[in-house]
């Protein structure tokens, strides 16, 4: 391991520990190159939590509780990692109100203490732990300044789900599939809202939206108690694989790989055998998960927006013009990253800031209005390229 003090930045080699379970926790992490594996000893076996990659903090509930290590963290490569002292932490804390803080601290010690008590024993006694952590994030949320706020991407929408769930995961033993199950129990009975920002497509971002506060953890408690009843806060642990799946719905397996890559089917429904797919990914070069590989689509093949990349900029210039800035801002919105950078990289600055500033003030697009705008821009791009429709 080799510090760089001036960046206050520490370099760690594939494999080697960050901290282990039970030690003293004074500082955070933020990953700057690499990825991370946090995970917990049980019975004598390491239980995969999570895996982080670059962007990603981890290890803050340590100098936030003041309590050892619950989770050990390791390199899966070599990582260059920002250390964070409590002095920041605390100050990425200070967003939200004093009582606030005071209450997510005592909190934070409660459910440390419950996961070392019983560390098997994820699925009914997570249900409540959930909840309850969805209960302080969201009030932290909604207590933000407004300056602070507008500095969320977002935040009108409400929390992001996926950003929910790694603070979860970075408190409890849990998985995704427990946190979903949650998440739907609650929306089953209208106690929160979950919404997704983007088009018809399966992957975009979800906001949950507590709807009544007041009464949100006691009607989540009685919930609990008619739950604990029967099965229904187990998770479904009953798979089956893409060719019976397949089978099932009576299509063929490379029609389903065709819509998972469209993100026509809900990421929800993807597990990985944890052993199996660690080992896997480990075999794959260095960069295999930092890009897709994109065929070179010809103009009378392009679908929807995301094709964009495919055309020329001069093309796209001419055609955004004639689009106007409502409906490019309806097209940002729902266009993954690539075609989001193809967009404003083809507008004047001034332009793209006008787009992008109302676009997120307008919130989440109607989905049949994307897609109409969606056909409209490819069908511009065809007859200026003279390819017949």
């Amino acid at each position: 391991m080799s510090t760089t003090n001036a960046q206050n930045i520490k370099s760690f080699y594939k494999g080697q520990s960050i901290y282990k379970e039970g030690q003293k926790g004074t500082v955070a992490y933020m990953i700057q190159k690499g990825s991370v594996n946090i995970y917990r000893t049980v019975d004598g076996k390491k239980v995969m939590v999570d895996r982080l990659g670059r962007g990603e903090i981890f290890g803050e509930m340590g100098p936030l509780s003041g309590s050892p290590r619950s989770s050990s963290a390791e390199t899966a490569e070599y990582c260059d990692l920002l250390v964070l002292t409590e002095q920041v932490i605390q100050t990425l804390l200070s967003r939200c109100p004093k009582t606030i803080q005071h209450l997510t601290k005592i909190f934070i010690r409660r459910l440390r203490k419950a996961a070392d008590s019983a560390p098997n024993k994820t699925h009914k006694s997570s249900f409540l732990s959930i909840c309850r952590i969805l209960e302080m994030t969201y009030t932290c949320h909604t207590s933000m300044k407004p300056a602070e706020a507008k500095k969320v991407p977002g935040h009108k929408q409400g929390i992001a789900a996926s950003s929910f769930s790694k603070q979860v995961k970075n408190i409890l033993l849990v998985s995704q599939l427990e946190i979903d199950n949650t998440l739907d129990q609650l929306m089953a009975l209208k106690i929160i809202t979950v919404t997704k920002h983007g088009s018809g497509k399966a992957f975009g971002e979800r906001y949950i939206m507590v709807n009544d506060m007041s009464t949100f953890f006691q009607v989540a408690s009685n919930l609990h108690k008619e739950l604990s009843k029967s099965s229904a806060l187990e998770p479904e642990l009953e798979y089956l694989d893409i060719h019976d799946f397949a089978d099932e719905v009576e299509a063929q397996g490379e029609v389903l790989y065709k819509k998972m890559a469209n993100m026509e089917i809900p990421e929800t429904l993807f597990f990985f055998h944890k052993n199996s797919a660690l080992a896997w990914a480990n075999d794959q070069e260095e960069d295999f998960f930092k890009r897709v590989k994109r065929k070179k689509k010809k103009i009378a093949d392009l679908e929807d927006i995301n094709d964009i990349i495919h055309v020329d900029n001069a093309t796209c210039k001419e055609v955004f013009a004639k689009l106007g800035y409502y409906k490019l801002g309806v097209l940002l919105s729902v266009a993954d990253e690539d075609a989001k950078q193809k967009i404003l990289g083809n507008l004047a600055k001034k332009i793209a800031k006008i787009v992008q500033d109302e676009a997120e003030e307008r919130g989440p697009a109607d989905p049949a209005e994307a897609e109409d705008v969606s056909d409209e821009l490819i069908e511009m791009v065809k007859m200026t390229k003279g390819v017949s429709l």
